[in-house]
């Protein structure tokens, strides 16, 4: 049972939560773990929209389960009362998820409500994230800065693994590099460089990067740009894009993103096995 963060650690637009759903659905389905996604966002309708449709109140059918078929209130407001009720046990946060796989992939949604209420939650998140990773073997996590230094990094000290997500910009790859080194509770053991949004044919391409600016051998993990992904977050279609694609060939021009979302899984679980042996 592990949680994995997926952590920018700058305001600038690099694909965090795109990169996070994207690892959490791939995982699910390629491997036979349960994993739980959890948003820690603000009024962000990104994940809700990449599972299901705007104007639809229905689960995913044969995948749904008979299990909340409506999304009623919010699943991290919920736990909270629960939380203030001391009631709160691993097993309970099942019943404030969204199944999107049935025992594979579900979703804690962020908040939606007012800046006041997601102040008042936001530093219960790494509460509920401890909880949630004695009960899933993978508990992903889209980190928000919005949450505030405190919660931003409680939730990192907690994190098994965390994945620094960054544009495939120099500037902005040194200044996360800047930042790691700086912070306590990151280092090399527990976080993983990847860009996200991903072009290979530009010259910061991800073997110029690894080599010039990381000086690194190990190629630095990345998550290409993928059109029919992009698509499918803004059609709720992202868990039929995924099955669809467990068909793929190695000739198809999607094949890629896949086998990096699955390189990114072993480079984590590489790492993870190290921990357990120190």
């Amino acid at each position: 049972m592990s949680i994995v963060t997926f952590w920018n650690g700058t305001d600038e637009q690099c694909g965090n939560t795109s990169s996070s759903l994207a690892f959490a659905t791939q995982t699910a389905i390629e491997h036979n773990m349960r994993v739980l996604l959890i948003s820690t966002s603000l009024n962000d309708s990104i994940i809700k929209d990449s599972f299901w449709k705007p104007t639809s109140n229905r689960g995913l059918g044969l995948f749904a389960g008979n299990k909340k078929l409506a999304f009623e209130a919010n699943g991290v407001e919920g736990l909270d009362r629960v939380i203030r009720s001391n009631k709160i046990s691993p097993e309970i946060i099942t019943d404030y998820t969204k199944i999107v796989l049935a025992d594979r992939l579900e979703i804690l949604l962020g908040i939606e409500g007012t800046q006041g209420q997601f102040d008042i939650i936001k530093d219960r998140y790494s509460q509920i994230i401890q909880l949630a990773g004695k009960f899933y073997d993978m508990v992903v996590v889209d980190l928000d800065r919005k949450v505030g230094e405190q919660a931003e990094q409680d939730i990192l000290n907690i994190s098994d693994m965390v994945i620094a997500v960054v544009t495939q910009r120099a500037k902005q790859i040194e200044k996360i590099k800047k930042i790691i080194l700086q912070n306590n509770i990151l280092n090399e053991k527990k976080t993983i460089l990847a860009i996200g949004r991903y072009l290979p044919n530009t010259k910061y391409n991800a073997k110029n990067i690894t080599r010039n600016i990381l000086k690194k051998k190990d190629l630095i993990n990345f998550i290409p740009y993928n059109s029919l992904f992009f698509e499918a977050t803004q059609e709720g279609k992202v868990i039929d894009l995924f099955l669809s694609f467990m068909r793929l060939k190695e000739k198809d021009q999607n094949f890629v993103f896949i086998q990096e979302l699955n390189r990114l899984f072993e480079t984590i679980d590489i790492k993870l096995k190290m921990q357990r042996l120190v």
